[in-house]
C-alpha cells in the first residue's frame, strides 16, 4: 500500500484487495475520510420543467460510522456522516466504496496508532511468486499471491513420464511455455525424484529456479511451501504462525480459549497473539490488544475467510503461541 503523509493527513493509493483488507483494520469509527463522490442534486429550474435530476461529482469530508469489507466483490463500504464538503450537504450520510485503483485521504482519530500500523503495511507485498510442480502426472506452473493461487499453466505427463533428454516433445513443450518467465525466479516443488531432475534441466537452460525441497505437489505442495514461510507473502508468515500454535497445543507451548489466552497475556507468558480478522472488530478484542502491548508480544490478525483464519476461528478467534510451556489444569 503506497501512501504520503502531510502533517495529521495519510494519502493512500489502494493497489489490490489485500491493501483493502489492511485498511479494513486500520480504519476506526471517528477517523475522518476525505474522497471524491457523485451525489444527486436537484436545481429549482429543471425540477420545475421536468423534475429531473443530476449527479455530480464533489468532494466531501466523512467522519466514519461503518466500515464493512466485501472481498467478493473486493470492495471496502465505508459509511459516514458528511463534515465537510458543499454546505448544502453538510450534515448528511454519505457511502463510499473504496476499490483497487481508489485514492483517499484519512485524517485518524489516533495518529501516532494509524501511522505505526500503516507504516507495516508496506512490507506487504503485490508481487506473484511463481511455483512450478512437477510429479509423475503433471508439470504445471501457478501464480501464487496474497489472495490466490492462479493455475497458469499444466502438462500432463503420464505416469512414470521423463524430461530426460533435450530431444523429447516433453522437453520441448515445457521449455516453450516457460520462456517468457526466464527472468523471474520459479520456485520448483514435488517429490525429490522429480522436482530435482527439473531443477537441473530448467538451470541448464539459463532459469532462476529454487529447489524449494516441498514434497509435496500442486495445491499440497503450494500449502506445504506456504507453511514453510520461506516466500515473501504476508499469507506465508500466516500459514507458518497456524503452524506452530497446531503443533505447540500437544505440548503446552500454545494455548487457546478467551479465558486461557487472557491469562496468558496476563502472565506476560505470550510470544505471539494470533486473532481472527472477525474477532479484532469487536469491542472485546481491544483488551487483549492492549496487553500484548503491554506485554511485549507481537499481534498478528488473521484472514477469516482463508482457510488459516477458519482455523483460528475454530479455535475462538483468539490463540496465543507462548514463550513457555503452562499447565491451565488447576486454573
Amino acid at each position: 500500500m503506497r501512501y504520503t503523509t502531510k502533517e495529521d493527513l495519510f494519502s493512500i493509493e489502494v493497489a489490490s484487495g489485500e491493501d483493502l483488507w489492511y485498511l479494513s483494520l486500520l480504519l476506526k469509527s471517528g477517523d475522518i475520510l476525505i474522497s471524491e463522490v457523485m451525489r444527486r442534486v436537484e436545481r429549482k429550474d429543471d425540477l420545475i420543467r421536468n423534475k429531473k435530476t443530476e449527479r455530480e461529482r464533489i468532494k466531501v469530508s466523512i467522519k466514519i460510522e461503518g466500515i464493512e469489507f466485501l472481498e467478493l466483490t473486493s470492495r471496502l463500504h465505508i459509511l459516514g456522516q458528511i463534515i465537510g464538503g458543499p454546505e448544502d450537504y453538510i450534515g448528511e450520510h454519505q457511502s463510499i466504496n473504496v476499490e483497487p485503483g481508489s485514492a483517499i485521504s484519512i485524517l485518524p482519530a489516533h495518529r501516532e496508532t494509524f501511522s505505526r500500523n500503516l507504516g507495516d503495511s508496506s512490507s506487504l507485498t503485490n508481487a506473484t511468486i511463481l511455483v512450478l510442480s512437477t510429479d509423475d502426472q503433471n508439470i504445471s506452473l501457478y501464480g501464487i499471491n496474497e489472495s490466490k493461487n492462479d493455475l497458469l499453466w499444466r502438462i500432463p505427463t503420464g505416469a512414470g513420464k521423463m524430461y530426460e533428454t533435450k530431444e523429447s516433445n516433453l522437453t520441448y513443450e515445457l521449455l516453450e511455455k516457460i520462456e517468457e518467465y526466464k527472468q523471474s525466479e520459479i520456485h520448483v516443488i514435488g517429490p525429490s525424484i522429480f522436482r530435482d531432475s527439473m531443477t537441473k534441466l530448467l538451470s541448464q537452460h539459463g532459469f532462476k529456479t529454487i529447489n524449494t525441497q516441498v514434497g509435496g505437489s500442486e495445491e499440497d505442495g503450494i500449502r506445504e511451501l506456504l507453511q514453510g514461510g520461506v516466500v515473501n507473502l504476508r499469507r506465508s508468515l500466516e500459514s507458518k504462525l497456524i503452524s506452530d500454535f497446531l503443533r505447540g497445543v500437544p505440548g503446552g507451548i500454545s494455548t487457546y480459549g478467551r479465558r486461557e489466552v487472557e491469562k496468558a497475556l496476563d502472565m506476560r507468558a505470550v510470544s505471539t497473539l494470533l486473532i481472527s480478522d472477525k474477532f479484532f472488530r469487536t469491542s472485546e478484542s481491544l483488551s487483549y490488544m492492549d496487553k500484548c502491548n503491554s506485554g511485549g508480544c507481537k499481534l498478528f490478525v488473521v484472514h477469516s475467510s482463508w482457510e488459516t483464519g477458519r482455523i483460528i476461528e475454530s479455535y475462538g478467534g483468539v490463540v496465543a503461541i507462548l514463550r513457555y510451556r503452562m499447565d491451565f489444569s488447576s486454573a
